[in-house]
């Protein structure tokens, strides 16, 4: 039944893994078709964009070839008319601006217009020809901004406006009419500028007609507003009414429109499940209208809604029907190769459940070994550490004996000299008691440090959780440490703990974690020469114990915070530091000491470390 039940587990197993494979491969494939996808529709779309920019520049510039033709008629005209014979002059203005506008289908308004703004001719297209305007019905054009441009086109230069719907006494012109402005300077003598009105229904209509079945044309104002889309309601829907701010494109695709602001060209990009590419149109040729906003126009070319998302589906359905295909195909062939290759090992079953028994007892054997080898090494260990106590204990019980001894004999020497002190010469008396004094405090240090060296060694031996003051620890671990302190004279250490703190824990494992700290302010938070302080303060909250190891010194680098507590993670690796004090810091704290660790460093502030324990030695 062992041999089936892996059968079993080999089969869904290679069928697992033909599916992820066949999965990752039908996945890149319908990536690779949807790209090429929306290649093709931005290869439309560019396609679409490039004709409508040509159909829309090749315009413009009929429209001005037309109105320099104009300009050049006019001028020639009048300069066989005497200035000073105006009904003449006028009526031969007339008469070659009727003649125009009957010619060129374009145009819906001839004028001219004086210096200061003042209409002065005015034809107006009527049914195929032309009609005079009445000169009370003449308006001033000074506050328009296509007069205040044109002033500035000098020569041969036509100025283009921006489009916009053409307006009569300040409304709107209905049925609306796209229009666009050309204006040229006429020669100085003749003091006026000539203003055409062209339509641009025709031009609109061709560009709308650029549409196919997989993308379509909007050209859009610098505002946002449409002047051509496929929804008519929603063309010049800003201009038309005030209240349809929310009929804009800019409105309507906020994020689509700030991505064609960003780009000063051409942008194509993916948008509400459309295609988007855009480009930015300019006007009147980008020289004297550059600056103005509204020298230019968005060129918007865009996929079909829907099309892009129905074509994903078609696309995903089709791999997915291409991919099922090919799992039934492999995963037969997959089941047929599993099942001959463990007929073939059915007759070699026997044989290969002895040799996995064998190897299990022969594991099993290790294992057994190795846990021996590891007792016999804790044992051997316990009792070296046990023989270093008992050694130690031995040896501070030997030196206290003398070393208590001569303190008696110091103190008996002493009170001899003070009963004797008339038989003796003063200076020599006083010399000699300091001498003694001395020599007892010498005597008194040293008794001290044999103590502190026994507790120390003991406690460090010490595998149980033992009940001792912090007090005691903490001075016996400086007593021991100030041979190292006297490497760095300019570095001060103070420890600040109440004498009546009993803790339930490891004193060893305790001592050790404050070394480790105050090893690594010594080499890491002070650079030579540099004066600071680091200070160990402790105190009780209620049931814990709050111990600090605070230092003045540069503080921790940005990049190593968040791994100051990994292996081998050191800023002094030249100097032969390998990385490991603070990690087994955090490891002591958390594993054996049953506490936590927090840090706070600032760049030129120095470095606390706060160590919370429990007093009773339970999980803080």
């Amino acid at each position: 039944m062992r041999w089936q039940t892996k059968k079993k587990h080999y089969l869904l197993s290679s069928w697992a893994f033909i599916l992820f494979i066949i999965i990752v491969i039908a996945w890149r494939n319908y990536e690779l078709l949807k790209a090429q996808y929306i290649s093709q529709i931005r290869l439309d779309e560019t396609e679409i964009l490039s004709r409508g920019s040509s159909l829309f520049h090749r315009e413009l510039g009929h429209i001005k070839n037309v109105t320099l033709f104009l300009r050049s008629n006019i001028e020639g005209n009048l300069s066989s008319i005497d200035p000073s014979n105006t009904p003449l002059w006028r009526q031969s203005v007339i008469d070659t601006f009727s003649q125009f506008a009957s010619i060129s289908p374009l145009v819906s308004q001839v004028r001219w217009l004086s210096l200061d703004g003042q209409e002065r001719i005015r034809v107006n297209r009527m049914n195929e020809g032309g009609t005079v305007v009445k000169e009370e019905h003449l308006q001033s054009k000074a506050n328009r901004y296509y007069f205040r441009q044109a002033k500035r086109a000098t020569g041969n230069r036509v100025y283009i406006s921006p489009i916009d719907l053409n307006m009569e006494n300040g409304e709107i012109v209905t049925p609306i009419e796209p229009t666009v402005r050309a204006v040229i300077m006429l020669q100085p003598q003749y003091n006026g500028m000539l203003v055409v009105n062209y339509h641009l229904r025709s031009l609109f209509e061709s560009l709308r007609a650029l549409a196919n079945n997989r993308v379509f044309l909007d050209v859009v104002s610098p505002t946002g507003e449409w002047l051509i889309s496929q929804d008519k309601e929603l063309e010049w829907a800003q201009t038309l009414s005030s209240l349809s701010s929310e009929k804009s494109l800019s409105s309507r695709y906020p994020e689509a429109w700030k991505t064609l602001l960003m780009d000063d060209f051409f942008a194509s990009f993916i948008y509400a499940e459309q295609v988007w590419s855009g480009m930015k149109v300019l006007i009147d040729g980008g020289t004297l209208s550059q600056s103005q906003e509204s020298s230019y126009l968005y060129f918007i070319a865009r996929s079909w809604p829907q099309n892009l998302l129905a074509t994903r589906y078609s696309l995903l359905a089709y791999t997915v029907v291409i991919s099922l295909l090919f799992f039934v195909l492999f995963a037969g062939l997959a089941w047929w190769q599993i099942e001959a290759y463990y007929k073939r090992q059915a007759l070699l079953l026997d044989l290969e459940s002895e040799k996995v028994h064998l190897k299990n007892t022969n594991k099993e054997l290790n294992t057994a070994n190795q846990r021996l080898v590891l007792l016999q090494d804790e044992l051997v260990e316990n009792s070296r550490l046990a023989s270093l106590g008992m050694m130690v204990a031995g040896l501070a019980h030997e030196m206290n004996t003398p070393l208590g001894g001569t303190k008696m004999a110091l103190s008996s020497l002493q009170a001899l000299l003070m009963r004797d002190e008339a038989d003796f010469d003063k200076s020599n008396y006083r010399s000699m008691i300091h001498s003694l004094h001395l020599a007892e405090k010498n005597l008194i240090r040293a008794i001290e440090l044999v103590s502190s060296f026994k507790r120390l060694t003991s406690n460090q031996a010490a595998q149980d959780s033992v009940s001792f003051q912090l007090y005691q620890v903490l001075n016996d671990f400086m007593s021991t440490c100030r041979p190292r302190l006297k490497q760095y004279p300019n570095i001060k250490v103070e420890v600040d703990c109440p004498q009546d703190i009993r803790l339930q824990s490891h004193p060893g494992i305790v001592t050790q974690v404050i070394q480790n700290l105050i090893d690594n302010a010594l080499s890491h938070g002070f650079d030579e020469g540099m004066t600071g302080m680091i200070l160990i303060k402790a105190r009780c909250h209620s049931e814990h114990l709050t111990l600090i190891v605070q230092d003045d010194g540069k503080g921790i680098a940005p990049e190593m915070k968040d791994t100051l507590f990994n292996p081998f993670a050191t800023t002094g690796r030249s100097r032969m530091h390998t990385g490991l004090g603070l990690y087994l810091v955090h490891q002591w704290v958390y594993s054996l000491l049953k506490g936590r660790i927090e840090v706070s460093s600032e760049q030129g502030q120095g470095t606390c470390f706060t160590l919370t324990f429990a007093l009773n030695g339970d999980e803080a």
